[in-house]
């Protein structure tokens, strides 16, 4: 992990869909939902009221809101990794590290994570005018 430390890490409000088939609640598969709370293109920070067991593979769907009113949202699906969870104000807060992306999620991340929070372009167009 010492590798991810360089990355940028942005503070989010996206929703994310994920799958688990907790064997301790003897239940099938679920679909649960979270806040991807804080996220780079190799982690997720996830809050939700789902207790995800450490080691687990997880399947989840990023859901992106749309940056203008008339694109829609993006949905990146993402099977990851849970490292750790912990508990905060009755919640959970798992780190998940991001494996596998389908088709090409990991550039349409990086681009979205770009457009949402990277100032250059708008410094680049300001200083244009």
């Amino acid at each position: 992990m010492n590798e991810n430390q360089n990355i940028p890490r942005y503070q989010t409000n996206w929703g994310v869909r994920f799958l688990c088939d907790c064997n301790q609640h003897e239940q099938g598969i679920s679909i649960q939902k979270g806040i991807a709370h804080e996220i780079s293109t190799r982690s997720i920070r996830m809050l939700s009221d789902h207790n995800i067991c450490p080691e687990k593979r997880v399947a989840m769907q990023l859901i992106i809101p749309p940056t203008l009113n008339s694109t829609p949202q993006k949905v990146i699906k993402i099977i990851g990794n849970s490292r750790v969870t912990n508990v905060l104000n009755g919640k959970f807060i798992t780190e998940i590290e991001l494996a596998h992306f389908e088709n090409d999620g990991r550039q349409e991340l990086e681009r979205t994570l770009r457009q949402h929070f990277d100032p250059q372009p708008f410094m680049q167009t300001a200083q244009r005018a």
